[in-house]
């Protein structure tokens, strides 16, 4: 018997398979009330078989869905990304664009003030030199701007040309050792010249040791020497120190123009060129 069994074993295997779903239809056919015990016997045994089946298939077509949706939605997302990128980059560029006017409007607003004829320029390098305290624009000869022409902004002097090209002009800053800008105290009308001392102070050199200068006190361009127009702003006096001898005292001046955030100045065309 076992020898046969082993011997047809394909043939009785395959019979079963066809047999069951047969019974197993044929027994989904009839009501509770017609079942007989081989059909009970076959629901038994197919009814697990069924389950796996039918959980197999719902996990395939899930994950088959979940595919699709996940590859949708990832490349919505890349979109999305993308799209996000681009309006942060033309944010950007509006509130660049916007402080840019702002500054402008300030300079605008400072040229009519003072009844300046000028014209605006670009920072676009500066000397990172210990010798040097510079920076370059990018206007020059073809603007109308010569050597020792007085170069502002709304906040302050900035310094002077020093030498230009067709399109751009080197300035010597008020930073610089070699720079000088005669000026007077606001509030006390004293005198001085106020030179470059390190990367970011001044100092007003020939100040009489008798001359009233407090900490605080603004200074301001006295006109003279025919550079720099009268009454623009140079910088704020941090500290005084008065030697108990000598005639003069050690004035340290703040500039009134933060070099650090320098974008934008004004070349004042009608001052005198030597």
């Amino acid at each position: 018997m076992i020898k046969y069994l082993k011997q047809y074993r394909f043939y009785i295997i395959l019979f079963l398979f066809i047999l069951i779903p047969v019974i197993a239809i044929d027994t989904a056919t009839r009501t509770p009330r017609e079942y007989r015990f081989y059909d009970r016997m076959i629901i038994g045994i197919t009814s697990p078989i069924q389950s796996v089946i039918s959980w197999s298939l719902e996990q395939l077509a899930s994950g088959f869905e979940n595919y699709i949706y996940l590859l949708h939605t990832r490349q919505d997302n890349l979109a999305l990304l993308d799209e996000n990128r681009k309006l942060l980059n033309l944010i950007a560029n509006l509130r660049e664009t916007q402080q840019e006017n702002i500054r402008l409007r300030k300079l605008l607003h400072f040229e009519e003030k003072f009844s300046l004829q000028s014209v605006i320029a670009r920072v676009i390098a500066k000397d990172v030199s210990t010798e040097f305290r510079s920076i370059r624009i990018n206007r020059g000869e073809s603007s109308g701007i010569h050597r020792n022409m007085a170069v502002v902004t709304d906040e302050g002097i900035v310094g002077r040309v020093l030498r230009t090209t067709r399109t751009t002009s080197d300035i010597v800053t008020i930073l610089d050792l070699l720079s000088a800008v005669d000026a007077i105290v606001e509030r006390s009308r004293a005198r001085g010249i106020v030179e470059g001392l390190t990367d970011d102070t001044c100092q007003l050199k020939f100040a009489l040791r008798t001359d009233d200068i407090q900490p605080g006190d603004l200074l301001i361009s006295s006109g003279l020497g025919g550079i720099f127009p009268k009454g623009i702003a140079v910088g704020a006096v941090s500290k005084v120190h008065r030697k108990p001898f000598g005639i003069t005292q050690e004035v340290e001046v703040h500039p009134s123009v933060d070099f650090s955030k320098l974008e934008e100045v004004l070349v004042v065309l009608n001052g005198e060129i030597e």
